[in-house]
């Protein structure tokens, strides 16, 4: 029985050097065409991985609490910009419990100049506590500390892109730069996979004191120290905030909550449904693409139809026959599945090579695989069968 199987499995790649031209046509086509399927599907699970670590390093514990007015839509709300002040603050502070941190924050625009260098960035007038609460990390220097806060100190933390941009890459703590019309010091920089983009960091008691004036801010993060209370914490924050803003209309409310933990889960949720559309869309190109296939091999087994009766003919049995194309099938399937999936991963190498995330998941590769075999069993063992069952006389006339 093994002996059997082998002479099969060595007859299957002999009818392929037979064939040369037909049977590396065919090859070819099923290599590209099943590899982009499971290639742009390792690219799709790579997107959603990286915007859902995205979302976590921002914490699933963090609550942000956001003047309507803020927003370019809600410019009809101009007038809530103002709601969110120290007094708010400290009442959250205050009345909430089981909170690490209630951390006020006054973001805005402004053109930074080193040099002869200059780029437009997003300042964040910040607390002490804001990179500990975002989870974020130092490349070198050191944190805005209670002294900068205490003190007014005009000092800066910057992201990377900033240091790249504006810098060329060299290390910029300790050198100065000019933010409108004021000189800050750079002390601190943000490590480069981190979520805050181009942003530029000062102490928010320099810019509201030294600096505008400006007393009221345009966000407040909240850390809650259990994440599982998150959606409590926001519901009591949401009534506490009506209270003491003596809120009449709940339905236009003139602030805005943002669940960290919410938003990864809508993510996951649509990502989930978009993964099914790409998903249908893809295996039906497949689909589509073994059409074409499942014709050549048609074409492959009735042109043998010959080969088969003559092996009939010096006894073999059905059985015999249909084992030779159930092993030519199986052996065919597994060495192109093998090149599909050598050539994807080389594929994927380079993506992320080139800092393209990509990931080629298990399951991609078992379904193309189960694929293969049942369009190589169904399309060859069937043709074959029917060969099988003709008469010596018509099938020895085939032609």
């Amino acid at each position: 029985m093994f002996t059997t199987i082998i002479e099969n499995i060595l007859n299957s790649f002999e009818s392929i050097r037979a064939n040369k031209l037909r049977s590396s046509l065919s090859m070819l086509w099923i290599i590209i065409w099943v590899s982009s399927v499971i290639i742009l599907t390792a690219i799709w699970n790579g997107s959603s991985q990286t915007i859902v670590e995205k979302i976590e390093e921002m914490g699933t514990n963090i609550l942000t609490i956001s003047a309507w007015g803020w927003f370019w839509w809600s410019r009809e709300r101009s007038t809530a910009t103002n709601i969110l002040t120290a007094k708010v603050v400290a009442s959250i502070k205050e009345n909430i419990t089981w909170l690490d941190s209630v951390l006020p924050i006054i973001s805005t625009n402004w053109q930074l100049v080193y040099e002869s260098n200059d780029m437009s960035a997003s300042v964040y007038w910040i607390d002490i506590n804001y990179f500990k609460a975002k989870n974020v990390e130092v490349i070198y220097g050191s944190n805005i500390t209670d002294t900068h806060i205490n003190n007014l100190d005009k000092v800066a933390v910057v992201w990377q892109d900033v240091v790249t941009e504006l810098f060329e890459s060299q290390n910029p703590v300790g050198k100065k730069i000019k933010m409108w019309n004021n000189v800050f010091e750079i002390v601190w920089v943000i490590e480069e996979n981190s979520t805050l983009d181009s942003y530029i960091f000062i102490p928010i008691s320099t810019a509201s004191v030294r600096i505008t004036g400006q007393k009221y801010y345009s966000q407040i993060i909240v850390a809650v120290t259990d994440s599982e209370q998150v959606d409590t914490k926001e519901t009591e924050i949401d009534t506490h905030l009506q209270k003491i803003l003596e809120v009449t209309d709940t339905n236009n409310l003139p602030y805005r909550i943002r669940n960290q933990a919410e938003m990864l889960e809508n993510f996951t949720s649509i990502t989930k449904t978009l993964t099914l559309l790409l998903s249908w869309i893809a295996w039906i190109s497949l689909l589509v693409g073994w059409i074409w296939v499942m014709n050549i091999m048609l074409v492959s087994v009735t042109e043998r139809t010959k080969e088969i009766w003559i092996r009939k003919a010096i006894g073999a049995w059905k059985k015999d026959i249909l084992l030779q194309f159930l092993t030519e099938a199986s052996s065919l399937s597994i060495f192109w599945w093998l090149i599909w999936i050598a050539f994807s991963y080389a594929v994927v190498f380079i993506l992320n090579y080139f800092s393209v995330a990509a990931i080629i998941t298990t399951k991609s590769i078992l379904i193309s695989f189960l694929f293969s075999l049942w369009i190589w069993l169904i399309f060859g063992i069937l043709p074959a069968y029917k060969a099988a069952k003709l008469r010596p006389i018509d099938a020895l006339r085939f032609e």
